[in-house]
């Protein structure tokens, strides 16, 4: 979700990886994690059924409820770009050291919190470290940053899994780099990018955009149904705040005190619960929100479980 670069394509069929547990291996995929200290966070949102908070760290997910964190015993990729979707996630990145894994992941989905998942793309070929999708109809748009045989360098999106790639046009996209971007759950057609110029709206897959300026830079975004959400540096200070999809009309809503020493550089909105939203910062903070972002409560305090 950074800078801009710009090529079509076509791509291997899909692989489905199984993840093999040996005897020595525990039986409980999840366990609390106790005294860690989480360095970095490459993406977060809600997973599964109950839409449970969940980050991506250098060491694999971790999940939080019942008022604690969990983490993965195997299976701790470092998962880059990683976006969950009504059937699991999709993600990028490198496999965890000792893995029989090609290096980089490629484009890979889980249904299962990543227990197993599938190589749907560019496996052992690229990492896309700036990836987003459509939560209900899973459409994958990614930015790709090296020279390829089957993709140039620029923003694709896919509506099967990686089987096929069409590159953003980018009319109307006047910024020369950019901060992030995000897809709406439903309607997969709709794509954010936020600058510092504010915020570029394509509701035709990144054909053309429309610019929605802001009082200050844009560190991160997140679609609901009939909104944006997004957090802003302003004189020094993060303010958040809402804008309308179908008046395009803006109010600010209440924020975590921040600082440009500590500003959000994930957010997103639970697509079962509206009103309750996970947002992550450049330290490693972690907060959730409780109605309509009117109180945030941290759950991760500079990367350190209890």
């Amino acid at each position: 979700m950074k800078i801009l670069k710009w090529g079509l394509l076509s791509i291997p069929a899909m692989t489905l990886l199984l993840a093999a547990c040996s005897n020595d291996e525990p039986k409980d995929y999840f366990v609390k994690a106790e005294n860690e200290k989480i360095e970095h966070i490459h993406g977060a949102g809600y997973w599964g059924d109950e839409g449970t908070p969940v980050i991506a760290t250098h060491y694999g997910p971790f999940e939080y409820r019942d008022n604690t964190w969990y983490k993965t015993t195997r299976n701790k990729h470092d998962y880059m770009g990683f976006q969950p979707t009504k059937e699991g996630f999709y993600s990028s990145g490198h496999p965890e050291e000792g893995s029989s894994l090609k290096n980089p992941l490629g484009l890979v989905e889980s249904t299962d919190k990543g227990e197993s998942f599938e190589q749907l793309a560019f496996y052992g070929e690229i990492d896309f470290h700036y990836l987003g999708a459509s939560y209900e109809t899973g459409t994958v748009y990614v930015y790709n940053e090296v020279k390829n045989p089957q993709i140039g360098p620029g923003f694709f999106y896919s509506k099967n899994k990686g089987k096929d790639w069409t590159q953003l046009k980018l009319n109307g996209m006047t910024s020369s780099s950019i901060g992030g971007f995000d897809i709406h759950p439903l309607k997969d057609n709709m794509i954010a990018f936020y600058a510092k110029e504010g915020i570029f709206l394509s509701e035709n897959f990144g054909m053309d955009f429309t610019h929605i300026p802001t009082q200050g830079t844009v560190t991160s975004l997140a679609f609901k149904e009939d909104s944006m959400v997004y957090s802003m540096l302003e004189n020094g200070k993060v303010t958040l705040h809402e804008i309308s999809l179908s008046n395009k009309e803006d109010h600010k809503l209440t924020a975590p005190s921040l600082n440009n020493e500590n500003i959000p550089i994930y957010l997103e909105a639970n697509p079962l619960k509206e009103n309750e939203m996970i947002m992550v910062t450049s330290k490693n903070d972690v907060y959730i929100s409780e109605g309509q972002e009117e109180k945030w409560n941290r759950i991760l305090f500079n990367g350190e479980t209890e």
